[in-house]
């Protein structure tokens, strides 16, 4: 982004405040009113915008740096959504489904900035963005594809 470190550090805490307003007041919102999985689609599909939104203006600071701001407000709604979702969804103990859900976060967590550096490297910098667009997009498709399946990550939210 080319910022300082006051500057990332302005950055990131706006990042910080969405998603922790969101996490604790936003999403429980949206669950009750639209339920689990509509909601967690919705707050994908924004973020595969963003992602793409990143992914084009790369070089133009400020669409950068207001997309990973609202993308706080996007991940914060995304990690209440997908634990409701997970604990409602998995067959085993909650205590294993959230090791393994958290498992699984953090292992994305640590592959996904070397993949993405290795991206930028090997073609250029709005690929890592525009991938990382690709596969959440693709993710939506397959949440809404088998909904029908997953009805009963619902029962805390809408029902629908």
């Amino acid at each position: 982004m080319g910022l300082d470190e006051h500057g990332l550090g302005y950055v990131f805490l706006g990042w910080g405040v969405l998603l922790a307003f969101t996490s604790v007041f936003m999403a429980p919102r949206l669950q009750r009113r639209f339920g689990t999985v509509r909601s967690m689609g919705l707050m994908l599909f924004l973020f595969a915008l963003t992602l793409l939104a990143m992914g084009i203006w790369t070089d133009t600071r400020w669409v950068v740096i207001a997309c990973v701001i609202f993308a706080g407000a996007l991940l914060g709604n995304n990690n209440t959504l997908i634990t409701a979702g997970v604990m409602n969804a998995s067959p085993v103990e909650r205590s294993t489904a959230s090791a393994a859900y958290s498992f699984l976060r953090f292992l994305g967590g640590a592959i996904a900035p070397f993949l993405a550096g290795k991206l930028a490297e090997w073609y250029n910098p709005h690929i890592p963005f525009i991938v990382g667009a690709g596969f959440v997009l693709l993710s939506v498709i397959l949440i809404l594809a088998n909904r029908r399946h997953v009805s009963h990550v619902d029962e805390v939210g809408a029902g629908h």
